[in-house]
């Protein structure tokens, strides 16, 4: 035991409590502040706003250096009034019965017109090592999308605005990001992204991806995200209220990290 939690110890420290990005970002380059829909929960909650149906989804990935390093999420939306919807989240990153890092949020998304749209989120965080110890901590963030056309979005996300961390003796800090990212669909079937994102306190992150629909049930997505250079790819399958998606992040010297995930629309 003692082994893997000195590994999930180096590991985390490097990715800060582990910000998840769900399959149809993640094959994108992680691209997702400026995207929307129900995924919109893991990237920037604004993009939730104009749901028309409630929606579920899960997802596993599998990390660099062992399976055994896996996270796990449950994202729900669903719309409570016109042009306002509420979505929870819950990830869990860690290694099973050893050590875990647990996330669950809700947001409040509310779009004002056709072309802006606002979220808030509270979030609740547990550092747990089994046996030993847990953390816990609160953290908010705030989100926006401008519609500057039909074609063309632009987002604006703050990732946990009070700067909340864990008290542990162990460099053990929640993510702190602020990101700008936009969006260009070319056509039906093409579409274009790019976010920058500042990674407190100093680190900065450019992230760019297209997705293809090359037929109306499927669709394929490339990207490649900075510091360190990595790059993505994903496929997604589309039939009726069901939508399937797959993608993996490759690193050059940790390997490939695959996810999967499913999502109902009732």
């Amino acid at each position: 035991m003692r082994r893997w939690i000195v590994m999930l110890f180096v590991i985390s420290v490097e990715l800060s409590a582990q910000e998840f990005s769900p399959a149809p970002f993640l094959g994108m380059g992680n691209t997702a502040i400026a995207q929307e829909g129900l995924f919109s929960l893991a990237g920037n909650p604004s993009g939730l706003s104009l749901l028309a149906h409630p929606q579920i989804a899960s997802a596993y990935q599998q990390h660099f250096m062992s399976s055994d390093l896996a996270t796990q999420a449950l994202l729900f939306g669903m719309p409570v009034m016109k042009q306002t919807a509420l979505g929870f989240a819950v990830t869990n990153y860690g290694i099973y019965g050893v050590a875990s890092f647990m996330q669950s949020g809700i947001s409040v998304a509310r779009a004002f017109g056709e072309q802006i749209r606002t979220s808030v989120t509270v979030n609740y965080h547990q550092y747990t090592i089994t046996r030993y110890s847990a953390q816990r901590s609160l953290s908010a963030d705030l989100g926006f999308i401008y519609k500057f056309s039909e074609h063309v979005s632009g987002g604006l996300f703050y990732k946990n605005i009070n700067d909340a961390r864990f008290n542990t003796e162990i460099d053990q800090r929640i993510a702190r990001t602020l990101g700008i990212g936009f969006t260009f669909h070319f056509s039906d079937e093409l579409l274009l992204g790019g976010d920058i994102v500042h990674m407190f306190p100093k680190q900065m992150q450019y992230r760019g991806g297209l997705s293809y629909g090359f037929h109306p049930h499927f669709i394929v997505r490339f990207g490649a995200l900075s510091n360190p250079i990595q790059y993505t790819a994903g496929a997604g399958f589309k039939h009726r209220s069901w939508q399937f998606d797959f993608a993996t992040l490759f690193h050059s010297k940790l390997g490939s990290s695959p996810q999967l995930s499913l999502a109902y629309a009732f």
